[in-house]
């Protein structure tokens, strides 16, 4: 069943141009819009930036993530995700989100904010890419191309975590050319089915995260290690996704800090993106869960308001991970290995792919 064709604005296929009720405007337009919309993202975060230069105690944190399943061996699926974030210094928020944060005290007891901003691109492609017209029963070629903002309620032992993902799915995504560009730079094969790929469309996702600290940090005098646990629940509402979720992950390592973990793409377990540097040298290994109950799914399901191709979506998914971090002064950087439960109906592989992480603190 599709959901009504609302009176919003389209992306025509054709020639990337922008369409209301049907009429195309030139691609000059598409063009200026995306130098706006990328403007709005650097005007956002360069103020808190600049301020949380003044206070050496509390700065904010730049974030890059890179997903791919050459990692594991693999070119399909989900088959690469980019994340670049900039978390502010806590409490450290521009107007909106302080008329947010007020209207909060229902929500969380957390009285230290942080404001998040991130620009990201995923994509995701049938088993074979080698076919010019793959078979209907794979996977959809897709790309999505969006931007965030979101705030972050850090209570000490919770953490409350609200973001909006707005973006587009289909050729202004521009997956198909970031996907090529990669694959001849590392010798892959040429894709050739992004002919295929879903229709242009604006896609929204609404996330919202609750992670506690399951008691103290507990001390290991065997080579002065720590463990934390941390549970979380958390749900997603939007034309990209829709969806219920819940797991847990541990630690085990030197000078556990005050974080959750490394940051990854969604929907996957994810950590707030900041984090407590610790003196000199800290490391720690990792290791977690995620099942979610999947009500909607845009990358398997195909095209909300257009026909697409598209498969009937797995309702129970899940994801295992594992990794290492380390931080070296200000800086850390993560590896997570991702075990990925089928998707759609009919898989019957799990996905796997490698998360890179890399943040400092300014």
């Amino acid at each position: 069943m599709r959901w009504p064709k609302p009176a919003v604005w389209v992306i025509c296929r054709q020639r990337r141009r922008i369409s209301w009720q049907g009429r195309c405007v030139d691609g000059w337009w598409w063009t200026s819009m995306r130098k706006v919309f990328l403007a709005g993202i650097l005007a956002a975060i360069l103020p808190s930036a600049a301020i949380a230069e003044d206070d050496p105690a509390e700065r904010g944190t730049f974030s890059f993530t890179l997903e791919n399943d050459l990692f594991a061996g693999t070119d399909r699926d989900y088959t690469n995700g980019v994340l670049f974030q900039y978390i502010g210094a806590a409490n450290d928020l521009p107007g909106w989100a302080e008329w947010t944060t007020d209207r909060l005290g229902w929500l969380t007891p957390a009285r230290r904010w942080r404001v998040s901003y991130g620009l990201g691109q995923n994509m995701y492609t049938p088993q074979d890419i080698s076919l010019r017209n793959p078979p209907l029963d794979d996977r959809p070629y897709a790309g999505f191309l969006y931007a965030s903002a979101g705030l972050i309620g850090d209570a000490g032992d919770q953490l409350d975590i609200i973001q909006l993902d707005i973006g587009v799915v289909g050729e202004p995504s521009l997956a198909e050319e970031s996907q090529k560009f990669v694959h001849s730079v590392i010798g892959s094969p040429n894709p050739e089915g992004w002919d295929t790929q879903l229709e242009n469309e604006v896609a929204f996702r609404l996330l919202y995260e609750r992670t506690w600290r399951a008691g103290r940090k507990l001390p290991i005098d065997l080579f002065d290690l720590s463990v934390d646990v941390t549970p979380h629940v958390g749900g997603a509402l939007g034309t990209v996704e829709t969806y219920l979720a819940g797991g847990f992950s541990a630690r085990i390592g030197q000078d556990l800090a005050d974080d959750y973990g490394p940051p990854r793409v969604r929907p996957a377990l994810s950590g707030p993106g900041f984090f407590q540097d610790q003196d000199g040298f800290s490391w720690y290994l990792f290791a977690g869960l995620q099942a979610r109950a999947v009500g909607r799914d845009l990358f398997v399901e195909g095209n909300t308001f257009s026909d697409s191709r598209g498969l009937d979506v797995r309702r129970i998914q899940g994801d295992i991970q594992a990794g290492l971090a380390v931080q070296v002064l200000r800086t850390e950087i993560a590896f997570t290995y991702v075990v990925r439960s089928p998707q759609y109906i009919g898989q019957e592989h799990f996905s796997k792919f490698g998360s890179l992480n890399l943040r400092f603190r300014l």
